[in-house]
Formats: C-alpha cells, structure tokens, sequence
C-alpha cells in the first residue's frame, strides 16, 4: 500500500476513535442520497451547510498538533464531508415532501356523501350507475287568499309550511283546495313505477335552484257565469287552467312589476319563506323518527330557468349543498327515510291589491291565486343499470 494510502487510512482511523469518543460528527455511512448521484450542486451545497456546523474535524487534528495534510488525507476529509452532505441533502429533501393531511377522526372527510353511497351500491352486487348530471325537480302550490272588498283588497300569504317533493307523477291532486287534477310531469320528474314499486335510486344533493313555475285565479264561480260570451275562459277564471297574465286583464295589475313583469308575490314570498330539507324515518311496528335541516333563506337560494348542473357551465348561479344530504326514492330501504323539501312562512305576508273588471262591469277582487314554486335538486344519482333510463334527467 501507497504512503499516501496509509496516512489517509490512519486518518480515517484517528476519525472513526474520535468519532466514537464524541469530539467528531460521525457522517452517515448510509450510501443513498437525497436525490441523483451526479447532482454535484445539490450536494456540494449540503457539504457546505455540513461543515458550517462544528463537526470537530480540522479541532480534533489540530488538538492532535496537526498542521498540515497531505492529498490523499484531504480526500479522506473531502469523504467525510460528501458523506455528511448526503445526510444533510436527505434531511433537506424530507422537510421538503408535503406531508399527508391528517384529518381529525371527529372530522367527516369532504365527498364523504358520494363514497358512501359507491359503497353502498358496490356491496349490493347489482349492475348500477352513477349519473354526474342528476336533476330532480318538483313543484309546490303557495295557495293566496284574496281578502277585503271591491274597492280595497290585497292578497294574503298564509303562514305555514309548503312541501316539495310528496308527490309523484300519476298521483292524484287538488288545485286550489277543490279542483282534482293529477300530478303530470309539468310538476316533477319524480316517478314510480306504480304505488308499490319503486326506481331504488340514491341521490346524492350537490346544490338547488327555484324558479316561479306558473299561476292560477279563482274567481266566484257565480260571477263568471254571468260574463257574457266568456267561453272557455271560465275554466281560467275558476282555477282550472294556468294563467299568465301582466297586462291586467284577470289579475289585478299590482301582483307584476311595471317595466320587468315580475311576480311580486313571488318576490314577497323569497323575503320572507326559509327553506328546510327533512327525512322522515318510519319503521313498521315501531315510532317514526325525523330529521329537519334549515338550508336558507329563500332569497338566498338562486331564482334560474336552468335546470341541470350539465346546463350550467355558463356560469349560472346554484346554491352549494353541504355534503351528505341524499335523497331516496323508496324510503322502505333508505336509511334516511322519505325525503321532503319545505318552504316555511312564520307569518301572514299581506299584497294590496286593486279589484279588476273582468267582464260583470264592476269590479271583482278573487277568491284565490295560486303561486307556484319549483325546487330543483342538482347532484350524482346512483341506480340500477335496467332502470336507469327514464328517471332523473
């Protein structure tokens, strides 16, 4: 062996005594760096961060009364020195790497909603689909009476509770108390396939919309029939048939804005109604238990004809959900229960009125108007493939 050889392997020696006494930092021996092998930069930058450090090597020679070294001794230090900045590299590189986000236990992680529903349906073992573009609308009925006299009227929003969503296509229902009708798909896309059957569709709510869906009037039943050649328009004044009417002619003018032609009672009825989702749980052979959540304020929720979150990357506006609220079509297996929406109004909303001639010569104030509502649900539905076609769209 060379003479240089053995004075750097005596060096090395003197280190790893001092080393093992404490007076020198002891470099990692673990080969693996931090990042490429012939990444000098990188390394000669941690070398210089390493000896920056008090690592004891030049005290301990010079404690030693070394003065000087030879090349083959500078290359053992210049070792050492690598090795000490491959250390430091790895620290480096560790402090570096963005750590996992560890989420509280107590914490509902976020789309928690739509994972627990995959599970839900992956565990059935049935073919299903998951439909990113879910809708389901349904319309409710705000029935206004119309008080006072032919000379001084408004219109009255009852306080109490207007539910969306009880309803599916072929049910039967009445207009305005008394007029029988059935539920058609011009008030919800809500379907059964007959009263005992259902589509077994879990629908996870991402965000609503609501939009006005339409009026009716009734007048006196009496005064009508005494208007001369009024035809099928009876029908429209006795409740039976939609009616949009802002020129005045058989509704009082007041109820639509002069320059945009809003409803105004639809208006009033945004300030003041607060919009709640509820499941209602019934168990045979046992109590039904309920759950009510407040969503907001109806002014808050954004009034929009689109009707599908695929229709609204133009920008329209939607009112987010929190995650987890589901709906099920068949709430004999849901472990939610029957899905209702409801608009809650906690007191009477008055809308003066002027009385309109609709044709007897005098003035006439109505029995009703009623003001319809549609609420709409965006969000991902899960159902089984065979009967995926046909339901929400």
């Amino acid at each position: 062996m060379a003479n240089g050889e053995q004075n750097a392997q005596k060096l090395l020696e003197f280190f790893a005594q001092t080393d093992a006494n404490g007076e020198t930092a002891a470099p990692d021996d673990d080969d693996e760096t931090a990042g490429p092998e012939d990444n000098d930069d990188e390394t000669a930058g941690a070398e210089l961060d390493a000896e920056e450090g008090d690592t004891g090597d030049i005290r301990a020679l010079k404690g030693r009364g070394k003065v000087s070294i030879s090349l083959d001794e500078a290359r053992a230090l210049q070792l050492r020195a690598r090795r000490r900045g491959q250390k430091v590299g790895r620290r480096r590189a560790s402090k570096a790497k963005p750590g996992k986000t560890q989420i509280p236990p107590n914490m509902v992680p976020p789309n928690a909603g739509a994972k627990q529903l995959f599970e839900k349906w992956k565990r059935r073992g049935d073919p299903f689909v998951m439909r990113q573009d879910g809708h389901y609308f349904s319309v409710a009925e705000i029935r206004c009476t119309c008080e006072g006299t032919a000379t001084r009227a408004w219109v009255k929003i009852p306080a109490g509770e207007y539910r969306f969503f009880d309803r599916s296509v072929g049910d039967d229902i009445n207009f305005l108390g008394n007029i029988a009708g059935k539920v058609t798909p011009n008030l919800t896309n809500l379907q059964r396939p007959s009263k005992n059957t259902y589509n077994e569709q879990d629908f996870l709510i991402q965000s609503i919309t609501m939009q006005e869906a339409g009026l009716r009037v009734r007048y006196d039943a009496g005064e009508v029939e005494q208007i001369a050649g009024i035809g099928s328009a009876a029908d429209v004044l006795k409740g039976k048939a939609w009616l949009w009417d802002d020129a005045g002619a058989f509704l009082p003018k007041e109820i639509f804005h002069d320059v945009s032609g809003e409803n105004l009672i639809y208006r009033a009825l945004r300030r003041s109604g607060v919009l709640f989702f509820n499941w209602d749980k019934r168990r045979v052979g046992g109590n039904g238990t309920t759950r009510q959540v407040l969503i907001d304020h109806l002014r808050n929720v954004p009034d929009t004809k689109v009707k599908s979150l695929s229709r609204t990357s133009g920008g329209a506006p939607v009112l987010p959900m929190p995650d987890g609220y589901i709906f099920t079509d068949n709430p004999e297996r849901s472990d939610e229960g029957a899905f209702t929406a409801v608009i809650t109004v906690y007191e009477d909303i008055a809308f003066p009125v002027k009385p309109i001639d609709i044709g007897t010569g005098q003035p006439t104030k109505p029995l009703e108007i009623g003001l319809y509502l549609q609420l709409s649900l965006n969000g991902v539905s899960f159902e089984h493939a065979k009967r995926a076609q046909g339901t929400a769209s």
